[in-house]
């Protein structure tokens, strides 16, 4: 009985560049107007990564939260020296269903959710070039989806306290400084935007509470951040204040 022929060695032979990997995926696929989905993609020996329409260059990893008004495809195409790659994915935008349906079971189902965990998964945090404290066009993308879920009605009320962080890199006091910046360059963001200063209020933390432990620079790329903490609810001092 001959011998089985050996399987094909998936490892680029010397000299050839392996193309570049992405996988993507949304979560929900089918969503009601006003709603939200998630975006994510991965992507693996690639040098740019770009999402159309209307948004562009991405971090070669990463997810970005959309509020589509209608059915939507969106395309996340992937480019190093090995080629390039493309997935698309869509959200299906149907219409909201009547009373007494499936609709009001998902609110009732959603209600009953504690406030810290809806907190949690809408509220993201934003990341910051290498020793900067400007928001990248992806930075307000994010921000703008928390603005929404942060200015409904039902969470009008709620403040927020915003965490600056950096990378281990350079001295403690710096880093200070440069978390501080990046807080406050949220706050400002926000503010410009119609949030109540009285909801809002800034930390810095530096170098001190990594989001991802190592030396790698995907590990420092994850700690460049300024992150938002639910601090509770508006005084009624503050309310009348404003």
């Amino acid at each position: 009985m001959p011998a089985p022929a050996p399987e094909p060695d998936a490892t680029p032979r010397e000299g050839v560049v392996a193309a570049p990997q992405l996988t993507v995926f949304v979560e929900p696929e089918e969503i009601a107007p006003g709603e939200s989905a998630l975006l994510t993609w991965e992507s693996k020996g690639a040098t740019r990564v770009w999402i159309e329409p209307n948004i562009g260059d991405v971090d070669t990893s990463g997810r970005i939260r959309f509020f589509p008004d209608r059915t939507t495809s969106y395309t996340v195409s992937a480019e190093g020296p090995g080629g390039r790659i493309s997935r698309e994915v869509q959200v299906q935008v149907g219409p909201r269903l009547t009373p007494g349906g499936d609709q009001d079971v998902r609110e009732e189902e959603l209600e009953a959710v504690p406030l810290e965990r809806r907190f949690e998964e809408e509220v993201r945090p934003v990341f910051f070039p290498f020793d900067s404290a400007e928001l990248t066009e992806e930075a307000k993308l994010v921000l703008e989806a928390n603005l929404r879920w942060l200015m409904r009605s039902e969470n009008r009320h709620l403040r927020v306290r915003l965490e600056g962080h950096t990378d281990q890199r350079g001295s403690e006091e710096y880093n200070l400084a440069l978390g501080d910046r990046r807080a406050q360059v949220v706050r400002d963001y926000l503010i410009s935007r119609g949030m109540d200063p009285n909801r809002l209020e800034t930390f810095s933390w530096g170098e001190e509470k990594p989001r991802v432990p190592g030396t790698t620079e995907e590990a420092y790329a994850q700690n460049r951040r300024t992150e938002f903490v639910l601090l509770g609810r508006v005084s009624q001092e503050d309310s009348d204040g404003s």
